[in-house]
């Protein structure tokens, strides 16, 4: 009964209220143009209540921030404003990153040299070898008494082989337990580490210790050093054991010869057509090895290699049919949709090799004659035949693609052959070699899944013959950006230990020794990581300044570097295209309007970037986006690009087109202060004061016996230090003679350092005891002016003040005392990245686009964790300190106070309407009063529980009039990294699990699976090698989350160890895949309210009154809300995009964006067919007892799946 009287009171309100503004002739539906332009009585009041709470917050903010005050102090100690020159500062950085590099290049070098020159003159002994010799093995050496693999039964008495570890934490290297005086080995499970070769390798590249150790102590920043050899044997420094990441009871498949350093640095860039016999033999156990087979080829792919498979049988057809006459490039996800691809293929029909091979040089054809391949002679173009048999000759192909004059259209085109024979009973072995013989490429002969791994590895030593030949450079390789192996996301890491590395080929010549009969190889690629966070330290962030930042494009136009590169999700989820975003993909100008479909101005500063130009692009107009792409602004940058000398990568930086143009030169503040008998450790008295915890102030080079638990006890370290009379400035890669361009010969010898020694930014000092100098007064003891002060403050329950400069210092203090809570966190564990954190972002922006004295404020956003027991709103405002006609932004003040109690001085005042009854209070049912931020982000509402919530979430049809009144503007973002969760149908899987036919048909492959387990152990034996049975998911450096692509679903395991999965239902994991989203967000229009006096009506839209909250950068919104509402719903919550093309489709115009292919390739060399060879055709050996177990296990399988 009661809901019904309400119901009808409201219906009656409704009815009056519309036949009454009728009657007086005001109408929603009324033509702006009809309207008086006076200000009405009503908008007069609502005027009112917006100027009285601006008016007390700007008091209140004054007597919080003493802003007016810190600004003097700038004045006082001299700030000077001095411009920034975008050119010069990109070539100080460049010259800072390119000497760093340049030192990782030489370690490297050093590497190559002593392994070859060891190799050359090793001698070894197989029998004392294996009797006596011991090494350190990542995976078998013990530590504490376990082993990171434990050594199979009948391999005990091995364990002589291993010494014993002894390992210690240490910070440099993440604190993983290391030993910084030995290196230590691994080797791949599927090779015996007592085979004469294998021990030979390992044996002689233990000297390699005295480099690495010399390297680590000339360069303490150096990351992981390594040696992998063309025996997959890798000897990496500082040693440690080997751990197991993702899922532990996968095997081990790491194998340095299919890392990305190793491959990059052995073939150069390369361009393969894959053949794929799909003809009616192909089907059975043979089509799940062409299938492994060419998976496992794809592994050996990276960044700067084009692909594309065809499967033929009578026809040839593209696997993928969007991809059609197109090499693509082999990023992750193209390489995973090919592989999704040849799963959905079905054999049928005979084989016609010679019309795939037609296509296949016809489409190598375009891009040998694009690429000018027959001028530069750097072209690796090569075509791999998976089959089980060749019908036909092919030779007349051969002759008029490959071995031609130029007569008759005839071309000599160089591309290598490799075929892969499939098979046990397999025919004219002869021919298919030949192709390969005649063709400098090679023949392998592939029986059973193990033996794939090692076969498709022998293209690779192939490619690099002529690289061992010209026997005189040794071209350092870098790669694209990869996560480190022993970082394993978890959720809510914040960041990723990404990585690149560069590498260099060693040779092995033996070959040149008379009489010898050795082929021309790789003995193997010296390498190093280098962290993409070393680079980021040396960009100069600080003089780079709020809002601008620093990039680093590859030669393909991937992301190195840039701070909206997200490799990893808030859920810990790891995006598996992170190594090849794009940079149109990061950056978002103002004129791409449209999803995938780039202006003209970002594809010229690409192009520019990935040509290794030096340039600079000014007033780009952009969609700046912040506080984890829920706030825009248009904005105007400047970009600066230079090329970093000797890799393949170009640097950016972009600064703010105005603001970005100027900054605070300070001078020498650490001996002006010491003249003046001032300790400048007496500036960070006190906890409540933090340093940006990612910017390098002072360091020791070697972090073990100098750790420190926070950054700001080692800033108060050094700055005792620089008190002191022997105190000097030292850089952290000081300039020598070998860092001239023109030296000839590699620094192995330099200078090492002792352990105390340490590096500091000079500059970045000054600056920031300036800082703490100009805030050090006004955060003293705290102590109100006077009672009407203390009165206002405690009104609107404010308790904390802060301050952070351009330096990365934080100041914060309690005015009523520090307060104890829970979880031991407040303001400063919080909010420690100073220029980069939105508070501050959003107070530059704001100063930017009003020139006013305003404040920004805001509240936390809904859907963010809760820093405190009670919501508190915090206000900031820019402070920009004027010196010769120009500014510069030196610090953002601010305070936090009560949100609640806001919503009670706010709602205080509008319940006085101070114009005789003329319009109806906030308290009213009739109105419904917001303040919104500029974001239109609800700050106030008479719910509480909308607070940090979209305005247009509850008046869609307000904030869709205020966007059509160009009050605010509606922009799209687009985000191209984002991981979309998929759907689980969890019904099917269990009613499936639980069937008696289904627990019969697990019964079976489990005991099928032991009976194959067993049968491999004794096989083992009997060939005297180890036997992996190798999983799909092999081990790269581009590391991905299981089900990252579309058309992956991770498998569920049908037994556990105990059986209890047979009996119990899992929840499957969530699936994530790559996926793209947009975002509309909105802005507020800066002066779009002047000459607004009245309501305003929209058609469809209720009535409002809209008024700017003077010196702030909120909005006063009053609604009608008797008036009927369209109940439009609006969000600014990511939208995933659905286009009409399928995936990887939607992406196929990024394929033929602009790349510059690596130059430094040697493909060809007068005498490769003297010292090399292409392959063995051997008679066939009958393993009967193989050939019957496995007939019976895959015809088993076949009838239980069925």
């Amino acid at each position: 009964m009661f809901t019904c009287d309400k119901l009808m009171t409201h219906f009656t309100l409704i009815v009056t209220a519309f036949l009454l503004l009728h009657c007086i002739d005001f109408s929603p539906f009324t033509s702006p143009t009809l309207r008086a332009v006076e200000a009405t009585p009503e908008d007069e009041a609502v005027g009112k209540w917006a100027m009285q709470f601006g008016d007390e917050l700007w008091e209140l903010a004054q007597r919080m921030t003493k802003s007016q005050e810190i600004k003097a102090k700038y004045k006082e100690y001299n700030a000077r404003v001095e411009l920034k020159n975008g050119s010069e500062l990109i070539k100080s950085i460049t010259a800072n990153v390119g000497r760093m590099l340049s030192r990782k290049m030489d370690a490297v070098r050093c590497i190559q040299q002593k392994a070859e020159t060891v190799f050359e003159a090793f001698d070894f002994n197989y029998t004392d070898a294996s009797e006596n010799y011991q090494y350190y093995s990542s995976k078998f050496s013990t530590f504490d008494g376990k082993r990171a693999e434990e050594l199979l039964e009948g391999l005990q008495e091995e364990a002589r082989r291993y010494l014993n570890f002894t390992l210690n934490p240490d910070t440099h290297f993440y604190n993983i337990s290391v030993d910084t005086e030995h290196s230590s080995v691994h080797v791949p499970s599927n090779i015996y580490d007592g085979g004469e070769e294998v021990l030979k390798t390992i044996m002689w590249s233990e000297t390699l210790d005295e480099v690495f150790r010399q390297n680590y102590q000339s360069d303490p920043a150096l990351s992981w050093q390594y040696f992998g050899s063309d025996k997959g044997i890798l000897r990496h420094f500082p040693g440690l054991q080997w751990q197991q990441y993702g899922d532990k009871e996968n095997a081990d498949t790491y194998d340095c010869r299919k890392r990305s350093w190793y491959i990059e640095t052995a073939t150069c860039s390369k361009d393969i057509v894959i053949l794929l016999d799909n003809s009616g033999s192909m089907f059975g156990f043979r089509n799940h090895v062409a299938k492994f087979t060419i998976r496992s080829i794809l592994d050996t792919f990276s960044n700067n290699d084009f692909f594309t498979i065809f499967n033929y049988s009578a026809t040839v057809d593209d696997i993928i049919p969007c991809f059609k006459d197109a090499l693509v490039q082999a990023t992750p996800e193209n390489i995973n949709a090919f592989n999704d691809a040849i799963e959905q293929i079905h054999p049928d029909g005979y084989a016609n090799l010679s019309v795939a091979y037609e296509k296949a040089f016809q489409l190598l054809k375009k891009y040998y004659i694009d690429r000018r391949c027959n001028e530069t002679s750097t072209c690796n173009q090569a075509i791999m035949v998976v089959t089980d048999g060749v019908a036909g000759n092919t030779t007349e192909i051969f002759e008029k693609y490959n071995w031609g004059t130029g007569e008759n259209g005839t071309l000599n085109m160089n591309i290598r052959i490799f075929t892969y024979l499939l098979g046990k009973e397999v025919t004219k072995v002869r021919e298919i070699q030949w192709m390969a013989c005649l063709n400098r490429g090679y023949y392998s002969h592939v029986q059973t899944l193990d033996e794939v791994h090692e076969e498709v590895l022998k293209y690779v030593d192939v490619i690099a013959t002529p690289l061992v030949l010209q026997n005189k450079e040794h071209p350092p390789t870098w790669t694209h950006s990869f996560t480190d192996r022993t970082y394993e996301p978890r959720e809510n890491d914040t960041g990723t230990r990404l990585m690149i590395a560069v590498g260099v080929p060693a040779f092995d010549r033996t070959y040149l020794e008379e009489n010898s009969t050795r082929r021309a190889r790789l003995l193997g690629v010296a390498g190093t990581d280098v962290p993409v966070e070393d680079i980021d330290k040396l960009t100069l962030p600080y003089k780079l300044g709020v809002n601008g930042y620093s990039f680093v494009v590859s030669n393909n136009g991937y992301m190195i570097l840039h701070p909206d590169l997200r490799p990893i999700t808030k859920s810990g989820k790891l995006n598996p295209n992170y190594n090849s975003i794009d940079f149109t993909e990061v950056e978002h100008l103002y004129e791409d309007s449209d999803p995938r479909k780039p202006g003209e101005s970002i594809l010229q500063l690409r192009s520019a970037m990935v040509q290794y130009q030096a340039g600079e692009f000014k007033d780009i107009s952009v969609k700046f986006h912040y506080d984890n792409m829920r706030r825009v602004s248009e904005e105007k940058q400047d970009y600066f690009f230079a090329p970093l000398p000797n890799t393949p990568f170009s640097l950016g930086i972009v600064l703010p087109s105005e603001y970005g143009k100027t900054w605070i030169k300070v001078g020498e503040e650490v001996l002006k202060n010491k003249h003046m008998k001032v300790n400048i450790s007496d500036y960070f008295v006190g906890d409540n004061w933090k340093v940006h915890p990612s910017w390098v102030y002072c360091k020791y080079h070697y972090l073990e016996g100098h750790e420190f638990k926070k950054p700001e006890e080692e800033l108060r370290h050094f700055l005792a230090k620089m008190m002191q009379d022997d105190w000097k400035w030292s850089e952290q890669y000081e300039l020598d003679d070998s860092d001239k361009d023109d030296k000839d010969e590699v620094n192995c010898g330099r200078i090492t350092l002792n352990e105390d020694a340490y590096y500091c930014n000079k500059e970045l000092v000054h600056l920031l005891i300036f800082d703490a100098k100009v805030t050090n007064s006004s955060y003293g003891e705290w102590k109100f002016a006077n009672k009407d002060e203390q009165h206002l403050i405690e009104s609107f329950g404010a308790t904390l003040r802060f301050v952070a400069t351009m330096s990365g210092l934080t100041r914060w203090q309690f005015i009523y005392g520090e307060v104890e809570v829970e979880n031991d966190q407040e303001f400063g564990d919080y909010h420690t990245t100073a220029i980069d954190e939105t508070w501050y972002k959003s107070a530059i922006l704001q100063h930017h686009q009003e020139r006013t004295e305003s404040f920004v404020y805001m509240v936390k956003h809904a859907s963010d964790p809760a820093e405190d027991s009670e919501l508190k709103v915090s206000a900031s405002h820019a402070i920009f300190p004027r010196d010769g006609g120009k500014e510069a932004p030196a610090c953002v003040v601010g305070f936090q106070f009560s949100h609640a109690r806001m919503m009670d001085r706010f709602f205080n005042i509008t319940s006085v309407d101070n114009c005789n009854g003329c319009i109806k209070t906030c308290a009213s049912d009739e109105i419904e009063c917001y303040v919104i931020d500029n974001n239109a982000y609800i700050i106030i509402a008479q719910n509480v529980n909308h607070t940090g919530k979209f305005f247009g979430e509850y008046q869609g049809d307000v904030m869709e009039a205020m966007t059509e009144k160009k009050f605010f503007q509606a922009i799209s973002v687009y985000d191209y990294q984002a991981l979309c969760r998929e759907e689980v149908d969890e019904s099917n899987y269990a009613q499936s699990l639980l069937h008696p036919i289904r627990l019969l048909s697990l019964g079976w492959r489990w005991f099928v699976a032991k009976l194959f387990w067993h049968y491999t152990r004794i096989k083992w034996w009997v060939d005297g090698a180890p036997f992996l049975e190798y999983s799909d998911e092999i081990d790269d450096d581009y590391e991905a989350v299981p089900d990252a692509f579309p058309g992956q679903s991770q498998k569920p395991k049908d037994i556990t160890d105990d059986g209890k999965l047979l009996f119990e239902k899992k929840k499957p994991e969530p699936v994530y895949t790559p996926c793209d989203t947009r975002s509309t967000l909105y802005v507020l229009q800066p002066n779009s309210l002047e000459g607004i006096n009245d309501y305003i009506k929209v058609p469809y839209s209720r009535p409002f009154y809209l008024k700017k909250i003077p010196n702030t950068n909120l909005l006063l919104v009053v609604v009608n809300v008797l008036m009927p509402s369209k109940g439009m719903r609006l969000s600014t919550e990511p939208e995933r995009l659905n286009y009409d093309k399928v995936f990887p489709c939607y992406k196929l115009n990024m394929s033929f964006y602009e790349r510059r292919r690596i130059e430094e390739c040697f493909t060809q060399h007068p005498e490769e067919a003297k010292y090399t060879y292409c392959g063995d055709a051997a008679a066939l050996r009958l393993d009967i007892v193989n050939v019957l177990i496995t007939v019976f296990i895959f015809l088993l399988t076949r009838y239980l799946r069925t």
